[in-house]
């Protein structure tokens, strides 16, 4: 774990990186790189400790980021409008920001496993060797962009020198942001919205919860090297979403509403985590436990007693 380190983590106030940047904050000299587009989410970081710094993916001249020790680069745009925009703030804003960052201890890149290029539902994993070229039907430039980044990351980090770590994130979930698939559930129940299971069955995933990824992304961030490891970071169960509703529906007594159709709202991946867990050790919420303390947290009076 890191610890008395000055640490620099782009798109601080999302979901994924936000409980992150807090976690850290707790043992190091933290600095949260983002547009800070919600005025209240750099006031709340400021409150616990977190410096801020303005950062706009794909700028060219960084100059006016502090020196860090570490950089943890989970910063992105998630919905690209255009090629374009996709490969310039997502791809180069990443070689940018590595050229700016290159006598850094060590870089982590967070990519997406939307970047697989197999069929989705499937509960068989998905290991870093397999097949390249995903589309992510919710933003159809997004999974080209973060391919294309890892590509650029993979490259500066031989150019440069500097010590790097590629992590291809599953279903992030947890209590901040929009919460990740157990809480769009859960908005979906008490909003009368219908979920879509697919003909051919259940739609699996292997969701991992943000106290995890706090403590694997600085595991991991400590295994960097040139050429730079590529690692799958997701939950060690193999979950359906089906299974997450029955769930949700016996915490809370809502029901959601299921209709058939060729696909599923959401298509997942199951990530093969044997190479993370050996460079970052086993995840420790369990899924369950995870889902009910985040609603909890989210909706206080959700849970039936």
């Amino acid at each position: 774990m890191l610890d008395g380190q000055r640490v620099l983590v782009t798109g601080a106030t999302g979901q994924v990186a936000r409980p992150l940047t807090e976690k850290l904050a707790e043992n190091n000299e933290v600095w949260a790189a983002a547009r800070f587009s919600d005025p209240q989410a750099k006031d709340e970081l400021e409150a616990v400790g977190v410096k801020t710094a303005y950062f706009s993916m794909g700028e060219e001249d960084l100059s006016g980021l502090p020196d860090v020790d570490y950089v943890i680069h989970c910063g992105a745009n998630v919905d690209p409008k255009t090629p374009e925009i996709g490969l310039s703030q997502n791809a180069e804003g990443s070689g940018f920001l590595m050229q700016r960052y290159k006598d850094a201890k060590a870089f982590l890149h967070m990519s997406s496993s939307s970047v697989y290029r197999v069929p989705s539902s499937s509960s068989e994993p998905i290991t870093e060797e397999n097949e390249l070229g995903g589309y992510a039907g919710y933003s159809p430039h997004y999974a080209m962009s973060k391919l294309a980044s890892e590509s650029v990351v993979r490259f500066q980090a031989r150019a440069l020198g500097l010590p790097t770590i590629i992590t291809r994130l599953d279903v992030a979930y947890g209590s901040r942001g929009h919460g990740g698939v157990p809480m769009i559930v859960f908005e979906f129940m008490k909003n009368g919205m219908a979920y879509t299971r697919a003909e051919d069955g259940d739609s699996f995933c292997s969701p991992i919860h943000e106290d995890d990824i706090a403590e694997q992304v600085q595991n991991l961030i400590l295994k960097a090297d040139v050429p730079a490891p590529i690692v799958n970071l997701g939950g060690d169960q193999v979950v359906s979403v089906e299974e997450i509703i029955g769930y949700v529906e016996g915490l809370t007594g809502l029901q959601m509403k299921v209709e058939t159709g060729k696909d599923a709202s959401w298509g997942m991946k199951v990530l093969d985590n044997t190479l993370r867990k050996a460079l970052g050790g086993p995840c420790k919420v369990d899924w369950k436990d995870g889902v009910r303390a985040a609603i909890a947290k989210r909706y206080p009076d959700a849970i039936r007693d």
